[in-house]
């Protein structure tokens, strides 16, 4: 069994520029105080820097906003973690980063669980499967100045996220269901997820198969096809082929057409050209020897050669127009043979889609092709429909040898066993701290409410911790982490009962288990460990240890943002 062990501990207000460095002994720290000065502050902020969020946090000490580094070690591997309000971030032993984060039940929270072997796995109230935040595995650690001295399993806060997790998290920690039972069960919801997915699929495979299966249509006699593959061949051959060269003549009609609406556009400026001309020399022949432009009113001569010259214009404008009609005549003729060519194309291709059309009896070729490939998707579906019958078999099959594994951890005489020893340790830990007048039945169960009232209920709750943590001692598969109990003297004991109850604390905690302690007084009491007094009303914090720590965690914090 692992266990976490608290090295140093560093608060640093940057608001109020003060810090304070606290030095934690491997077997017992006992941090001494009056009330108000901040000894309970100190004592919440440990699990705190782990993501957990302690109950009546002083309005001061939030006030603060202090910034908390804890340096701690897992077996031989050492560690750091920092809090700045929600931001985390673990650093190895060289304070290198490891990683960070900015929030607990999917941040800091699942990091930790695999640091710390925590593998038990919750549905919360969504019913989403989520590893239950820190708070849940440092709860038996951690017995708060207030809340745990009145109910047990209560010392932090927002414990409401999961609806029924007291006996879970009971069962977890004290080993009757260990991390391979829920390692396990994890394993089943994952099957089980496959097989909602499969089924799912199936489903809508079977909806399609259905669907399909009601649209073949059973007067369509069942050929074999083959006797039309090499007609069906020869047709997209021919199909092909025709589109082709259907687009292809298509494109040469348009661009003779426009070849021919060119040469008429060209016909015209000649025709227009010549009407022109023939007006020109008409108008000269009329006149004598010189002539008066029109336009603007120059004198030009009216010779023979003026007149011949216009004459040979207007013939050059006639053997253009007789080449222009020879070219549109020739250009006319190619259209209609294209023409001719595109709706013998056409007719090819009616002939296509009348063979499309044949019939077998009352039947055309075109329904047996389709109603075949419907019976080819239908068969298609059947087989999917069979592989994901077989893969939701195979799910089923693991689940079934996963829960005859778990039949193991489940096991009644096991399961007694341990609540035998947590009955006996509470009768043994009740005697020691004289609560006598305690029924058995109010304390039998493992997970149950301890009632008892006055000055006996703080030392009844303190056998029941005590209890409980033995019992994890012994059985927890997970890493076994310090243990913080914050005033212990509740409900005004007399000084007999004050030292039974610091004796038992001392004395009876688990074998090797590191024991922070926060207390007003402890006289008399001999351990093996350190005593941290803070004298200071008002004020955890010192203005002398700023400089040092306040250096050291900027440094922390300049890395994260490399």
């Amino acid at each position: 069994m692992k266990r976490l062990v608290l090295k140093e501990m560093k608060l640093l207000s940057f608001k109020e520029e003060k810090a304070k460095r606290i030095t934690f002994h491997p077997n017992i720290t006992v941090i001494k105080g009056d009330n108000h000065t901040g000894k309970s502050s100190l004592i919440k902020s440990i699990y705190w820097a782990f993501g957990t969020e302690p109950k009546d946090i002083h309005p001061n000490w939030k006030a603060a906003n202090a910034i908390v580094l804890v340096d701690f070690s897992i077996g031989k591997d050492d560690y750091s973690i920092l809090r700045k309000e929600r931001f985390f971030a673990v650093f190895d032993a060289n304070k290198k980063v490891i990683a960070t984060f900015n929030g607990i039940t999917n941040g800091i929270g699942p990091f930790l669980a695999g640091l710390l072997d925590y593998k038990i796995v919750l549905n919360d109230k969504k019913g989403e499967a989520l590893i239950p935040p820190p708070a849940y595995f440092f709860l038996p650690y951690y017995i708060d100045q207030d809340a745990s001295w009145n109910n047990n399993w209560s010392g932090f806060d927002r414990l409401t996220q999961f609806s029924n997790w007291r006996n879970d998290i009971v069962n977890y920690h004290t080993g009757i269901r260990p991390n391979e039972y829920y390692e396990i069960n994890a394993s089943i919801r994952n099957h089980k997820k496959e097989i909602s997915e499969l089924e799912t699929q199936r489903s809508i495979s079977g909806n399609i198969m259905t669907k399909i299966d009601s649209q073949i249509n059973d007067d369509v006699v069942s050929i074999d096809t083959e006797q039309f593959k090499k007609e069906i061949d020869e047709l997209l051959v021919n199909y092909e082929a025709l589109n082709k060269k259907g687009a292809e003549l298509k494109q040469r009609i348009i661009e003779l057409e426009n070849h021919k609406l060119h040469i008429e556009e060209q016909i015209t400026i000649v025709q227009r050209a010549m009407s022109e001309l023939k007006l020109d020399l008409e108008y000269a022949n009329e006149q004598t020897d010189s002539v008066e432009c029109p336009t603007c009113g120059n004198i030009y001569e009216n010779s023979f050669a003026e007149r011949f010259a216009i004459a040979k214009d207007e013939d050059t404008c006639k053997d253009l127009l007789i080449s222009l009609d020879g070219e549109w005549e020739e250009v006319r003729k190619q259209i209609v043979y294209e023409y001719k060519v595109y709706n013998e194309n056409n007719i090819e291709a009616n002939n296509i889609r009348s063979i499309l059309s044949k019939k077998q009896g009352a039947i055309q070729l075109k329904d047996i092709i389709l109603n075949e490939g419907k019976r080819e998707m239908k068969s298609l579906m059947e087989k999917e429909v069979s592989k994901l019958s077989n893969d939701i078999y195979s799910h089923e099959q693991k689940i079934d040898g996963l829960k005859e594994e778990l039949k193991a951890y489940e096991d009644r005489k096991r399961q007694k066993q341990i609540k035998d020893r947590y009955l006996n340790l509470m009768h043994s830990n009740l005697l020691k701290l004289e609560v006598l007048t305690m029924e058995e039945k109010s304390y039998k169960k493992i997970t149950s409410k301890i009632n008892e009232s006055g000055s006996g209920k703080p030392r009844a709750l303190l056998a029941y911790y005590y209890s409980i943590l033995q019992v994890i001692k012994e059985n927890t598969t997970s890493t076994f982490c310090p243990i913080i109990i914050d005033s212990p003297n509740q409900q005004d004991q007399e000084k007999s009962n004050l030292d039974k109850i610091l004796s038992f604390i001392v004395e009876n905690k688990p074998e090797d288990s590191q024991l922070i302690l926060g207390l007003v007084e402890m006289e008399n009491i001999e351990f093996d460990g350190e005593t941290i007094i803070l004298d200071k009303k008002h004020s955890l914090l010192r203005e002398n240890e700023y400089p040092t720590i306040s250096k050291e965690i900027k440094s922390l914090l300049a890395k994260c943002d490399e």
